[in-house]
This record gives C-alpha cells, structure tokens and sequence, in this order.
C-alpha cells in the first residue's frame, strides 16, 4: 500500500479556496424571487446561490462551513464586496478590455475542463471497501498519531481599560466561577460568557492541543481532572473560568475515530488519479511529436 498524500482540510483553506469557487457559482445562479440571504446596496446573494456553492464542496468541507456560521458569513461578506467591484468594473467595460476578455476565456475554458474531468473521474460508489481502508491506514498511521488534547468549555469575562474595570471583572469571574461549580456550567456560559462564538454552544471550545494554548490556560488545565472548574485565568484580554471535559492522551487514533477523513481523502485521490491519467491518455493519443519545440524556444526568446 503506498503512501497516501493525506491532508486536513483546514477551515483558512477552505476560506480561500472557497471565496474563488463561490464567485463562479453565485455569477451564475438565478436571481429571481430567491429568499435573500445578505444585502449590500444593489448586491445580493440568495439561498439558491449559497446553497448551489456548498453543494459543490466536498462533504468533510461542506460540514466544516455548517458548522462555522463566522466562516460562511465572511465567505457571503467577500462575494458582496465583490459583487460591488464587479458591478463598478462592468459600467467602466472593464471586461471589454483584450487581455482581459482573454484571460476571462481562460478562466472559462479552465472551469468546463475541470468540470468535465470530474464527472469522468468520479470513484465508484463502494471505494474504497473496509480492506482498502484498513490498508491505507496500517500503511499511514504516522498521519493518524495526535498529541495529547484537551477538552475545555469556558466562561469568558472581558478584562480591558482601568484598574477598576480589570477588579470588576475579577469579582465577575470569580463569582461565575463560583455558581460554575455547583450550578449547569454550559447554561451559565451560553447566559453570561462574553466570547459569543464558544458561548452558543455551551462554553464548548472543542478539543485543543497542548500547542494550540496559550500558556495560562494550559498552565490551568495540566493539573486539573476531568468535570473540574476552575479560578479564574487571567490572560491579555480577561479571565476565562474553565470547565475541563475530556483528556485524549497522545498516540494513534483508532480507524473508527478517522475513518470519515480517511474515506473522503482516499476518494479525492482515487479521482485525482484518474483525471491525471485521463490527461495523459490524450495527450498520447496525440503522438510524441505534439510539441514543436523550436516553436516553444521562439515563444521563450520573445517573452525574455
């Protein structure tokens, strides 16, 4: 079993990638009496073209932005800022422009060969089988080794400006930290913490890596039990009382736990593949002699 190119799909990928993708399938979605989702001036993006875009993501993708309002908000934000542009571009004939007009061909020409690819390339429905995928993880299980983690919730409270303000916050969190330890932490952080985005799901923060914390917070939870509360931390910005939850020792994460990721990677490969060799099968097909090279030498002379 060889090597696979295994890859988190990251939600900054996902962002960047996604914004591109997004402009192409928004451009040409229907507009009509379609319920509007965001509105700046004159530019809207309607449910149909949102829903049109996350269709055409893969599934561990499509269920990252689902699962992250912030994300998908500023991926519609940029399409309208873009939408703005485009519209401003359009009145100036901007797209009349020849190199423009070219590389907008480019573009287009790019968008159905992808497209086409993928259709004639798609994995079978049952690959890979539960033998594939146990070879591919006894053959990748470097890939599948994580270190130790930990599963925090928490109660946030702003500390910013005077000494008077940081006390009060102090006293805030102390007292929350208090009413956390004998009352429904997840209820008292959605009611009372001030980081919205950890508060809509109860203080949840989700698993996180020794790595990834900042080094009070991990100074906290190194010597805490799992259902334990407690004081008040103080970073930069305020003081996060903390519930930890889980504990995820370091070391090999069974297939069970990775088999979805692994599944979605080894089928994007599988179709890479094909469409890879797919090209290669056309351009044989053309002969050997399919580049004139004194020609491409001349095209290389006139650009220096």
């Amino acid at each position: 079993m060889r090597k696979l190119q295994l890859r988190h799909i990251r939600v900054g990928v996902a962002f960047h990638a996604g914004t591109a993708v997004l402009c192409a399938a928004l451009a040409t979605s229907a507009m009509g009496a379609d319920k509007v989702v965001a509105r700046s001036g004159s530019a809207t993006v309607t449910q149909d073209e949102l829903e049109t875009f996350l269709r055409g993501l893969d599934a561990p993708a499509r269920q990252r932005l689902a699962a992250d309002k912030a994300l998908l908000e500023r991926l519609v934000q940029g399409r309208l800022a873009q939408k703005t542009v485009l519209a401003e571009a359009e009145a100036k004939g901007w797209a009349k422009k020849p190199d423009v007009a070219a590389m907008a061909r480019d573009a287009g020409q790019q968008v159905v060969v992808r497209s086409y690819l993928e259709s004639i390339s798609q994995a079978p429905q049952a690959y890979p089988s539960d033998a594939e995928l146990q070879a591919a993880y006894d053959a990748n299980k470097a890939a599948f080794t994580a270190p130790k983690a930990w599963h925090i919730a928490q109660i946030f409270v702003a500390a910013t400006g005077d000494d008077a303000a940081v006390t009060k916050a102090r006293k805030d969190a102390d007292d929350l930290a208090r009413q956390a330890r004998g009352g429904d932490f997840a209820a008292l952080a959605r009611a009372r913490s001030q980081e919205p985005r950890s508060a809509a799901s109860g203080g949840d923060t989700g698993w996180v890596s020794e790595a990834e914390m900042i080094p009070e917070i991990r100074a906290a939870v190194a010597g805490m039990k799992p259902g334990a509360v407690s004081d008040p931390v103080r970073t930069p910005n305020g003081f996060h009382v903390l519930k930890l939850l889980e504990v995820r020792e370091a070391g090999l994460r069974p297939l069970a736990e990775v088999r979805d990721r692994l599944r979605a990677t080894m089928r994007q490969q599988y179709e890479a593949d094909a469409a890879q060799q797919y090209l290669r099968q056309q351009v044989s097909a053309q002969g050997a002699n399919a580049i004139d090279k004194a020609a491409l030498d001349s095209v290389i002379s006139a650009v220096r």
